[in-house]
């Protein structure tokens, strides 16, 4: 049995394949093709040019020998057979540049698409060097991923329970630690707001100005207050999606907002969604509701937008607003980026999916949620379609 598994080896590994062995063959038709030329040249000359020679000495070498003892001839020859091998050689040397130009752009194509989480799309090169075996390694790495994504995500469903299991246990802990958070933050500035408010009568008439500047001190702190009370709503959301699917959890969620905060806009599209596991719809969920919290919390937007968008073997989820937004790209580049980010980014890798933040000074902000999709998601979807 090792035998015959061992000999189809061995012939690969003795058979003239390779990029090595391709040069040398291009080498070969390279010399092949411009000594036809030559000697078709050489013929044609010979028959061409009149040269006095003895007929009884007459031959198709002899008159070659005769026509390059010229020097100019010679020179002229030299110079037309060196012009043939090179444009010969750069003819066959640019064909086969082209072509392994291609097989590799098309490698690095799919690099990029694995990167972006396009795990079903396979390499088809039509050769037999080493940049075949580097696309076979390839397919199998992303065939290696798929599989090891399907684990996590049967880890991941095991663990919904416990996991809901733990959080219910922690929900009365997680009210107390709300309620400190309302007696530090929001009472502390309410109360704040009670004495300056107090002591505006006293100086309404007799100091105007200190009077204005308790106005827009009592601004502040109201506007301070509102967008905590914004973000401590969002944590007071469940953490799971109490038997929903994501769809209707987050089109629930969007619609509670908008009754709650009605000088906001919420639009939601989440039609693309197709059928993923609970333990990924968890874990989106969880990022969709920091996103949506970080956003009340420090953005001021007018307009919050979400949308799901499916893309071959990929789900894109993008949250965006139109609020202050900030510098991402100094972010990416110091590694500063608050805990909330950090927590979405790592919950997004547990998904083998991809993150990326675009924002701007005074632009808004636009979140990208990118999670590659199985077989057994794009089947499943079939099947409900049908």
């Amino acid at each position: 049995m090792t035998n015959q598994e061992t000999n189809p080896d061995k012939k690969k590994q003795s058979s003239l394949q390779g990029i090595v062995w391709d040069l040398l063959r291009l080498q070969i038709k390279v010399s092949v093709t411009a000594g036809i030329v030559s000697f078709v040249t050489l013929y044609i000359l010979q028959n061409i040019v009149s040269i006095p020679i003895d007929a009884s000495t007459e031959s198709f070498f002899h008159r070659i020998l005769v026509l390059v003892s010229d020097p100019a001839i010679y020179a002229v020859l030299t110079l037309f057979f060196t012009i043939v091998f090179l444009v010969t050689a750069w003819i066959y040397a640019y064909s086969y540049g082209i072509s392994l130009k291609k097989t590799i752009a098309q490698i690095i194509y799919q690099l990029k698409q694995f990167q972006r989480g396009s795990l079903n799309r396979k390499i088809t090169i039509q050769r037999k060097d080493e940049l075949k075996k580097l696309a076979d390694e390839l397919n199998l790495l992303t065939d290696d991923l798929e599989q090891q994504i399907v684990s996590m995500r049967r880890v991941l469903n095991e663990n919904a329970t416990l996991i809901d299991e733990a959080e219910k246990g922690a929900s009365l802990e997680e009210r107390r630690k709300l309620a400190r958070d309302l007696h530090d933050a929001v009472s502390q500035e309410l109360f704040a707001v009670s004495m300056a408010l107090a002591a505006i009568p006293k100086v309404v008439h007799s100091d105007p100005q200190k009077a204005e500047k308790l106005f827009n001190q009592i601004e502040k702190m109201v506007h301070h207050a509102q967008q905590e009370l914004r973000a401590l709503i969002m944590h007071l959301r469940p953490v799971t999606l109490e038997g929903k699917s994501l769809k209707q959890a987050m089109v629930s969620l969007m619609g509670e907002l908008k009754n709650k905060h009605p000088n906001l806009e919420f639009q939601c599209d989440l039609k693309a969604i197709p059928f993923i596991e609970k333990g990924v719809e968890e874990q989106l969920f969880r990022v969709l509701q920091e996103g949506l919290s970080n956003a009340l919390r420090h953005a001021s937007p007018q307009l919050i937008g979400l949308q799901a968008h499916l893309r071959e073997e990929r789900l894109l989820v993008v949250l965006e607003d139109d609020g202050i937004g900030f510098d991402s790209a100094n972010i990416e580049q110091n590694k500063t980026g608050n805990y909330g980010l950090t927590s979405m980014k790592e919950r997004m890798m547990e998904l083998g999916g991809h993150f990326t933040i675009i924002s701007y000074p005074e632009k808004g902000t636009r979140l990208e949620f990118r999670i590659p999709l199985t077989n057994n998601n794009l089947k499943a979807e079939g099947d409900i379609n049908e």
